[in-house]
């Protein structure tokens, strides 16, 4: 067992910061280091060499494995009638990096316990989508070697439920683009998709597309092609159009019934 010593305030590891954690994540660890070794940042051990805890780079590849399947079998319990290809794109879309760091930072609050070293946390760590997504990983991986696959299969279904809730409305998902474009079209202008980044090799290229509606970013996407990207991109878009376009009409309403009280006390 590896003893935990405090740390300053913005790093504190501590028993309490622990069981603190361990409350928003719905779990109790047996052995601690493992957690520990999940939020711990590469930057974080490069600073602090005598430190026994290892990185999570380790950890997030077991949990990214664990964390496919468990999606995997869900999708196909959750929806008998899906055929594969289908639940293959559906288990990109819930595993891909925007998405995890979305339930990292609002379903558990994660940020706040990443083990960073000063310069990572000067600019801007806690938040950055890619430290987020794999200590959400890490934890995953972590958590399968604690307990075993029953309590990662828990942690996970628990955590990314809102996602499986929005695939169950499968036009959504089969045809974002064209409902982004259709939703877009009250003079906001057509869906712009731009290609943020590219990276690794021809043959296992990477790409992330943000997609823009009247000059808004309002989501974003990677994959394994721009078009599955700007799929992912759009897909993330879409309730956040909606959420406008609602606003948008609720306002209307508002000044539509003001005008009205206004020509009758005229």
């Amino acid at each position: 067992m590896v003893l935990v010593t405090a740390e300053p305030a913005s790093t504190s590891h501590a028993p309490d910061f622990l069981t603190s954690l361990e409350a928003r994540l719905g779990v109790t660890f047996r052995n601690r280091s493992l957690l520990l070794a999940a939020l711990t940042h590469p930057s974080y051990a490069n600073e602090h060499p005598s430190d026994p805890i290892p990185t999570n780079e380790r950890l997030e590849f077991l949990g990214d494995a664990t964390l496919s399947l468990v999606v995997a079998e869900a999708l196909y319990e959750r929806f008998p009638g899906v055929q594969e290809g289908r639940l293959t794109e559906w288990r990109s879309h819930v595993v891909q990096g925007p998405t995890l760091a979305r339930v990292a930072n609002e379903q558990v609050n994660l940020g706040p316990a990443l083990r960073l070293g000063r310069g990572e946390e000067l600019t801007g760590g806690r938040e950055r989508d890619g430290n987020l997504e794999r200590a959400y990983e890490a934890i995953i991986g972590a958590l399968y070697l604690d307990q075993g696959l029953e309590a990662a299969r828990s942690f996970v279904t628990r955590t990314l439920s809102g996602e499986f809730d929005r695939l169950a409305d499968e036009a959504a998902v089969l045809n974002a683009k064209g409902l982004l474009q259709e939703l877009a079209q009250d003079g906001r202008g057509r869906p712009e998709y731009v290609v943020i980044s590219q990276e690794g090799p021809d043959h296992s290229r990477r790409f992330e597309v943000e997609v823009r509606v009247g000059g808004e970013a309002l989501g974003r996407g990677t994959g394994n092609s721009r078009q599955e990207a700007e799929k992912q991109a759009a897909l993330q878009a879409l309730p956040l159009l909606r959420a406008r376009l609602a606003q948008t009409t609720e306002n209307r309403t508002t000044d539509d019934t003001g005008a009205t009280g206004a020509g009758i006390g005229a």
